[in-house]
C-alpha cells in the first residue's frame, strides 16, 4: 500500500486536492464533531493524507494543544506541508511513516482518521501501535465507509456503468471497504487494547460537481468508479457514460450535483 500510495494514486490524489477535500467536507466535519476537540489537546491524525483534517484539528486544539498527520504518502505530505506554509496553524506538524510501525511521539489524547485506516496490511498491529500512542482513557476516533451497495455515491454511478459491463464489479473487494462491517471492526478494536467500540451510522452529502459533467468527470475519475469502467469495453465507455450523465441530472441543483454518502463514525477508548 505504501508503493500504492507513492504512485499514481499518490499523485493523483495530490494533484486534485482541493476538490476532493471539497467533496470531503461533510465527512471531516462530521469527524471532528464527534471527536469534540478541545484547547491544548494533542492529537494525531492517522493517514493524514494532503492535511484537511489535520489543520482543521489544529485551530480547535488552539492555544495550548498540537496536532500530528501522518501519511506514507510523501506526493500527499508535500500538498499538507504547502497547506500549513500558506497560512494555515503553526501547531500541526507532518510525519512521513507508517502508522503501523512508526514509533508514535505520545502520549495524544486523541487520534482521529478520514478514511486512513482502511488500508492497513496488518490492521490489529496498526491499531495496536496506535492505541499505544495514546493516554490511558485516550479517545479513537475514525470516519469510515459503509458497504458500498448502500452509497449512493457508488451505487447511482454502478447501475448507470453497469448496463454497458461485460461483467459485474464487486465494489466490497476493494480496500477502503475493509472497515465497512462492525463485525469485523468491534473484534478487530479489542484485539488492539480498545474498549467502548461503537459504530454510528450517519448519512452525509457529497458535493461531487458544479453541474452534470463536472459530477461526471469527478466520479469518473474515483478509484472505484475507475474500476467499473475498466469493466465496460471500450466502444461502450461513451454511451455507460451519457447514461452516467442522465443519472445524475436527477440529482442537480442551483448549487450543483450533490450524493448520498453512508459512513461509519467509529468511535473506542484505549
Amino acid at each position: 500500500m505504501a508503493q500504492i500510495w507513492n504512485d499514481d494514486d499518490g499523485e493523483r490524489w495530490a494533484a486534485d486536492a482541493d476538490r476532493r477535500d471539497r467533496v470531503l467536507t461533510s465527512v471531516g466535519e462530521t469527524l471532528l464533531t464527534a471527536a469534540g476537540l478541545r484547547p491544548g489537546e494533542q492529537v494525531l491524525d492517522v493517514g493524514c493524507g494532503c492535511g484537511a483534517t489535520t489543520l482543521l484539528a489544529a485551530a480547535q486544539v488552539a492555544p495550548g494543544g498540537a496536532v500530528i498527520g501522518i501519511d506514507v504518502s510523501a506526493p500527499m505530505l508535500r500538498v499538507a506541508c504547502a497547506r500549513q506554509e500558506s497560512g494555515g496553524p503553526a501547531n500541526a506538524r507532518f510525519v512521513h511513516a507508517d502508522a503501523q510501525t512508526h514509533p508514535l511521539p505520545g502520549p495524544f489524547d486523541v487520534a482521529i482518521s478520514r478514511f486512513g485506516t482502511m488500508f492497513f496490511t496488518d490492521p490489529v498491529r496498526a491499531f495496536t501501535t496506535i492505541g499505544g500512542g495514546l493516554r490511558p482513557g485516550g479517545r479513537l476516533v475514525l470516519a469510515t465507509w459503509q458497504p458500498p451497495g448502500v452509497n449512493p455515491w457508488l451505487t447511482l454511478p454502478g447501475e448507470a456503468i453497469g448496463r454497458h459491463a461485460t461483467a459485474p464489479v464487486d465494489l466490497r473487494d476493494r480496500s477502503m471497504f475493509t472497515q465497512s462491517d462492525p463485525v469485523v471492526v468491534e473484534p478487530l478494536l479489542t484485539r488492539a487494547g480498545f474498549r467502548d467500540v461503537r459504530l454510528e451510522g450517519v448519512r452525509v452529502p457529497l458535493h461531487v460537481g458544479s453541474d452534470v459533467a463536472d459530477a461526471a468527470g469527478y466520479l469518473a475519475a474515483t478509484g472505484p468508479v475507475r474500476a467499473q469502467l475498466a469493466a465496460v469495453p471500450e466502444t461502450g465507455r461513451n454511451a455507460a457514460l451519457a447514461d452516467l450523465r442522465a443519472a445524475l441530472a436527477g440529482h442537480a441543483e442551483a448549487d450543483g450535483v450533490c450524493l448520498e454518502a453512508a459512513i461509519w463514525i467509529v468511535t473506542a477508548s484505549r
